[in-house]
């Protein structure tokens, strides 16, 4: 196995243990907020609980399907088709997750609900996760440019 594969197994392997752990922080933050919050605060729409809480599931879906675009994104790049014309839209898709997140977490501050919600759905893991994956992502790409510039160097000896 050359040093690719097993850097691409191990990239692999951050991803689903970065995947894991996010859901597992996922389900702690809610089970300590349903503890905290009782649910006729927590839902009502008065009050903008709900707004955070449904902004904190509306990231924690995207950083997911993010990581699930990865994982698509890391399988085709471990077959070694490096130019496959779906990694266009899974980066694209990549790309618009992330922009919303940001948008998403933006958009929260603007919501007054009192810090003590703020402290029991923050999103900080999320910000961090995502910060991580987006490195793998770049590592990837270093992968994909090391190897195109290996096929125009081989190129360049044909002609």
């Amino acid at each position: 196995m050359n040093k690719i594969s097993k850097y691409e197994k191990q990239t692999m392997y951050l991803t689903i243990g970065a995947m894991v752990l996010n859901l597992a922080c996922f389900i702690i933050y809610l089970v300590k907020f349903f503890q905290v919050v009782p649910l006729y605060v927590a839902f009502d729409f008065k009050n903008g609980v709900v707004y955070y809480l449904m902004a904190f599931i509306i990231q924690t879906l995207l950083v997911i399907s993010f990581f699930i675009l990865l994982l698509n994104f890391l399988k085709i790049i471990t077959r070694g088709d490096f130019f496959h014309e779906k990694n266009y839209d899974k980066i694209f898709f990549a790309a618009m997750m992330i922009t919303i997140y940001g948008s998403i977490n933006a958009m929260k501050d603007f919501l007054d609900i009192g810090m003590k919600y703020k402290e029991l759905l923050d999103t900080t893991f999320l910000t961090n996760t995502l910060l991580v994956c987006v490195s793998i992502v770049l590592m990837n790409f270093l992968s994909i440019y090391d190897k195109s510039k290996s096929i125009k160097e081989e190129n360049d000896l044909t002609i």
